[in-house]
């Protein structure tokens, strides 16, 4: 199993208007019925305005690495270009 924890780091204000996208594009419910994937779930912390994380679980490395050919991971890639101004990747 490969778990992930993805830190979005948001340009100033925009974590709002990151999380509005992913939603409207329905990124975590489509790679939620991708093969292999156990969890993806996205979370807002309390205590910072500008982050999201996001907690992924999957079956294995190359469930998870075929995800990142899928469209849907490319309209996040472009919703990220919009938004965020650096991401941190944690991986156990």
């Amino acid at each position: 199993m490969l778990t992930m924890i993805v830190y979005y780091h948001c340009k100033d204000g925009q974590r709002d208007a990151f999380m509005a996208a992913i939603k409207m594009e329905k990124i975590a419910e489509n790679s939620r019925v991708e093969p292999g994937n156990m969890q993806y779930d996205y979370f807002l912390p309390v205590d910072d305005v500008n982050t999201v994380l996001l907690l992924e679980k999957w079956e294995s490395y190359e469930a998870q690495k075929i995800h990142t050919t899928t469209d849907n991971f490319k309209k996040l890639g472009k919703i990220k270009a919009d938004f965020v101004e650096s991401v941190e990747i944690e991986k156990f």
